[in-house]
Order: structure tokens, then sequence, then C-alpha cells
């Protein structure tokens, strides 16, 4: 008997859960869309903002700025071809985020080697190296979305993080 109470106290509640006065909420999957792509671009441009007041307030000059929105300055200039999308390259690099906290560095990881754009590197750095030749030096402000983006790469990168690279195009394969 205890038993048929308690089965029948669990049908009551579950029953009157069920409301058939709920409304449902329909989302218009284009208004979503708009309003997601509004708020990327309000993020892009803050983002963008706080890149030049970090230039400007550390007096780096001879940047520039890509379609994209990555700022580069290649200030040792190299020799040879630049890499293209498939070519192996190889990199020393030092990583801090815009804050001016170290990352990564090839003193501690050793050089990074890898294909262009056949890669797991952030576009912005794929992007970058394209723009360089053997021997070249260069320092690169990547935004986040051109970098790790909303996750961070899940270790010592959070996310929405705009990371400054300083890298020196040591080879390409």
């Amino acid at each position: 008997m205890k038993l048929f109470t308690l089965f029948f106290a669990i049908i009551m509640f579950v029953y009157s859960c069920n409301d058939d006065d709920t409304k449902k909420v329909i989302i218009d999957k284009t208004q979503l869309e708009e309003t997601l792509v509004v708020m990327n671009k309000k993020y892009i441009d803050v983002e963008n903002t706080q890149i030049d007041d970090f230039l400007h307030r550390r007096h780096w000059t001879g940047f520039k700025k890509t379609k994209s929105g990555l700022r580069y300055n290649i200030y040792k200039e190299g020799i040879g071809k630049t890499p293209e999308p498939g070519s192996i390259i190889g990199i020393e690099y030092s990583i801090i985020d815009i804050k001016g906290n170290k990352i990564y560095s090839s003193v501690t990881l050793g050089n990074k080697v890898f294909q262009v754009d056949k890669n797991e590197e952030p576009s912005g750095l794929n992007e970058a190296v394209k723009l360089m030749k053997v021997g070249a030096k260069a320092k690169l402000i990547v935004p986040s979305y051109l970098a790790y983006g909303l996750l961070g790469d899940e270790n010592k990168i959070g996310q929405k993080v705009t990371l400054i690279y300083d890298i020196y195009l040591v080879e390409m394969k």
C-alpha cells in the first residue's frame, strides 16, 4: 500500500507541474543572428579601441593594420621569399597579453615549427608570418578574434584575450 501511495504521489506531482497555460517562447533565428552580429561588431570596436589606446600609451609607432584587424610592425627585414600557405616555418617567439602578463616563450618551450595555414595556430599568427621573410623580426598585436577567441587556449590564455607576439622567422622549409 505504501508503494502505491508513493507512486500515486509522484504521478500527481508530475502532472501538477504540467501547466497547459504555459506559453512557448518562439525565437526568431534571423533576429537572433542579427543581434549576435551587432554584439560582435560592438565587441570588436571596443577591442580595437583598447589596442589603439595600448599603442598610444606605450608610444609604439610604425604599426600597420590589416583588413582583418591584425597590427604588425616588422622592425627587422628578412631576406628571400615570404612563406605561403603550406610552407613549414620555424619561429622564435614570446607572447604576452595586452596587460603585460608573460604567457609563452620559445626560451622555455623551444622554437615553434608549423605549417602555415594548415595548423592550429591562431589565424593572426598565420596572417603575420606571410608578411615576413626569413630573418625578419616583428611585433604583432593579435585581437582575440584572430587569436584564441571566446574560449582561450584552455591553459594560460584566457577568454577574449588580445595577444602581443614578438617573433623572429628563423627558417622556412
